[in-house]
């Protein structure tokens, strides 16, 4: 266990760049509800919590960053530019292509039974961030080292997202 608290740390420092203080939350980031183990009072001990509080986390950041990036746009514009970082999708792709996905741990062949498991670790993993070093930390984490190294905010801006409101709109014509 305390190997394993170590690699975590290693692995924590190398993609994101600082040293965690307490290891036991990131932990619990990337530990699937597949492998949850029970707790004294029957709640098994898994990332979901951690899960909510990043996706809060990350939503608020991701939100704050593009009202500023982008200071004429309107609210449609900023609301689906934040749908296309935050999407299970991209939360799932930016977990492969920062190596995320290799930290998590799920039960037996949970990869391809647990789609989201990477984004729902990765959301946990802000909000690990967030409890461990506060708020301006993470912030400053998700903007410099995810949105602005992984994610090209010009290839978003021109890609299209929204297939549901797409099918409406053609269907309304």
């Amino acid at each position: 266990r305390k190997r394993h608290a170590n690699e975590l740390s290693k692995s924590i420092k190398n993609i994101f760049g600082f040293v965690s203080g307490n290891i036991f939350l990131y932990q619990m980031a990337f530990r699937h509800k597949s492998v949850a183990s029970e707790s004294v009072n029957g709640h098994k001990l898994s990332n979901e919590r951690l899960e909510y509080l990043g996706d809060a986390i990350l939503s608020a950041v991701v939100a704050d960053y593009l009202f500023k990036k982008f200071p004429y746009k309107n609210e449609g514009f900023l609301t689906e530019m934040r749908s296309k970082i935050v999407s299970r999708a991209s939360l799932n792709k930016l977990s492969q292509k920062m190596g995320v996905d290799k930290l998590v741990n799920l039960n037996g062949d949970g990869k391809s039974v647990f789609k989201s498991a990477n984004g729902d670790a990765f959301e946990a993993l802000i909000g690990a961030i967030y409890l461990d070093k506060g708020f301006t930390f993470t912030r400053a984490i998700v903007i410099n080292r995810i949105i602005e190294m992984h994610l090209d905010i010009d290839t978003l801006q021109n890609s299209d997202f929204n297939f549901k409101s797409k099918l409406l709109e053609w269907g309304q014509k």
